[in-house]
């Protein structure tokens, strides 16, 4: 394999390794509670905390995926609102995705995936994107205590 390409590779293995759990562990609550539970039957509004948990988890983890390939010397650090936008702007992706899965299913193997009609999914994709909002203010936060405590 070529060199470079190893490097990158190893630094998406390294960033799922270390990043990786909480959208992972989001997804398997999501099943669990779905298909064990019949959590969105009993009560169906827990699909808005799920997907402000998923837009959370999200920008999680691409976040320390940046910093992994950062560290690794793969990217040049983005200006921190570049950071932020990206971040936001691919969590929005990611939640459009999702959508895009659920309606696939719906249609073609007989889910309920997408419960009720647009503007459920409209409120999914706003509270996947709020979730991101909140990781990325917390995040700020952080930096900014940090900035702080070293001046």
């Amino acid at each position: 394999m070529n060199p470079g390409l190893r490097t990158i590779f190893a630094a998406g293995i390294a960033a799922v390794q270390r990043c990786g759990w909480f959208p992972l562990a989001v997804f398997l609550a999501h099943e669990y509670c779905s298909h064990v539970l019949d959590g969105y039957g009993r009560w169906p509004a827990i699909d808005i905390p799920m997907h402000f948990l998923g837009g959370f988890a999200m920008a999680y983890f691409l976040d320390g995926g940046l910093r992994t390939f950062q560290n690794r010397a793969l990217l040049r650090a983005p200006e921190p609102i570049l950071r932020f936008v990206l971040i936001f702007a691919l969590v929005g992706t990611i939640a459009t995705f999702w959508e895009f899965a659920e309606w696939t299913s719906d249609r073609y193997f007989g889910t309920n995936c997408q419960m009720r009609d647009l503007d459920d999914t409209l409120l999914d994709q706003l509270m996947g994107l709020v979730g991101a909002a909140a990781f990325l203010l917390l995040s700020l936060r952080r930096r900014a205590e940090k900035f702080l405590r070293s001046t």
